[in-house]
């Protein structure tokens, strides 16, 4: 598992782009610490030893920030580790910094300690969420460790304040208080600048769903059109071939009888084809959904018995299980239909001869759960995973038989989906397959 996942969020140009970022915000900071070691310098405020000391890590810092500055414009290929570990040199090294800074300005009793808060929020905007809590993790270590030498033998502190009663001495109080503001400030326009990068990618999101919605509308309605244009005269087609048959009778060539039958059975392939795609794209318009109040357990003892005859030329045993109640739901009769009509045809077509097909219905909790069961050829582990895909068979159906669309069971899903129900499979190979339909109840819906 990759660190940082290739995605808008984490992609070696988005990385690049917040190194930039960080350099930018570092100059301000730098300019900050200047104009703070001048307006000290000015009012008095602090020993001149601190002063110098923390004149010189902001000339540090300076370049320091040159250096980061002149390897991220170079014209090189960044990978996602370089750019990992570069962006965390910088981060340390600021928090070093600045740790040294809070001790020439009296470490507990410097207000620059609000600053950690600063590259916490950082962390947090340029890298995954574990890394914020490593840096505050980092940053306690280092508060801590520099009040535990302070206390010890080790290293001595440095008073920066005239005084320890720092509510007596104005420009302490004023000190502190610019600090505090300087802290709110920049933590409302991290927190501000967080937000607008949401949005803004936010939007693009919704714009580009608005795009993909008005595509696969544009879809549906050709596909509607389609099929309702075309299906009428190849039926007429057909048509007209079977009279030609009939016409023929058993008189005619061998090759021309087999001609014709080849063309009878492609012109029903292309009607049940157009068929398909006209079930696949039912629902997507409202005036077509028609929910009511129905018998669950009577529609599908209606698809078994219109199954049956089917079964029975395979000599096969189908039975359907049910309690003896009515099982009210509130679905589209015609969506329901093409769902079970799909899984119990494909049980019957699918299953040897001599085979076994069950259709149950019970209540489970708050949904209706029918199960499709058979003990046929099974569907392989590494298929089952694309068997609901528009226009995909398994090479066992494709073998088994070679008339089909691919698209039963896409329908299948969309019309459970229309029903905010659930459909999954269980199928082992020469152990047959369960397909198990959820549709939740009205209180669900």
């Amino acid at each position: 598992m990759t660190l940082f996942p290739d995605t808008p969020a984490f992609s070696i140009g988005s990385m690049l782009r917040r190194d930039k970022w960080l350099i930018r915000l570092r100059w301000i900071a730098i300019l900050g610490l200047f104009s703070g070691v001048v307006l000290l310098k000015i009012t008095d405020l602090g020993p001149h030893s601190s002063l110098n000391a923390m004149a010189i890590m902001g000339f540090t810092l300076l370049g320091l920030n040159l250096i980061y500055l002149a390897y991220a414009t170079a014209k090189k290929q960044f990978g996602m580790s370089g750019l990992v570990i570069l962006l965390n040199v910088q981060m340390v090294m600021d928090l070093l910094v600045l740790t040294i800074l809070i001790y020439l300005t009296g470490s507990e009793e410097s207000p620059l300690s609000f600053f950690y808060v600063f590259h916490i929020i950082l962390a947090s905007i340029i890298f995954s969420g574990t890394f914020s809590y490593l840096y505050s993790l980092l940053v306690i270590f280092l508060y801590s460790g520099l009040l535990l030498l302070e206390h010890s033998i080790y290293m001595e502190h440095v008073c920066f304040f005239n005084e320890l009663h720092l509510h007596n001495d104005s420009r302490a109080v004023l000190s502190i208080w610019f600090i505090f503001v300087v802290t709110m400030m920049v933590s409302a326009y991290l927190a501000q600048n967080v937000t607008e990068r949401h949005r803004r990618v936010r939007t693009k999101l919704e714009v580009a769903n608005q795009k993909l919605q008005e595509i696969n509308e544009t879809k549906t309605t050709f596909f509607r059109y389609a099929s309702h244009e075309m299906k009428a005269p190849i039926a007429t087609i057909q048509s007209t071939l079977m009279v030609i048959e009939d016409i023929l009778g058993t008189k005619a060539d061998k090759r021309v009888i087999n001609m014709l039958n080849r063309a009878i059975g492609r012109t029903s392939e292309t009607i049940g084809m157009l068929k398909d795609l006209a079930d696949l794209t039912y629902g997507n318009f409202q005036e077509q959904q028609q929910f009511e109040i129905l018998s669950l357990r009577k529609l599908l003892a209606e698809i078994v018995a219109d199954a049956k005859p089917n079964s029975d030329r395979k000599g096969q045993r189908l039975t359907f299980k049910a309690a003896h109640v009515t099982f009210d739901y509130f679905g589209d009769a015609n969506a329901l239909r093409k769902i079970f009509n799909n899984l119990i045809s494909n049980a019957v077509r699918y299953t040897q001869e001599s085979g076994n097909i069950t259709v149950s219905l019970e209540k489970v909790s708050l949904n209706f759960v029918v199960k499709v069961i058979d003990d046929g050829p099974g569907i392989p582990q590494s298929e089952q995973v694309n068997i609901f895909k528009e226009f995909y068979r398994t090479p066992t159906a494709r073998k088994a038989i070679s008339e089909g669309t691919g698209l039963g069971l896409a329908i299948v899903m969309r019309m459970v989906e229309l029903h905010s129900g659930d459909i999954q499979v269980d199928s082992k190979e020469r152990q047959g397959s369960t397909f198990t339909v959820q549709l939740p109840l009205e209180e669900e819906l």
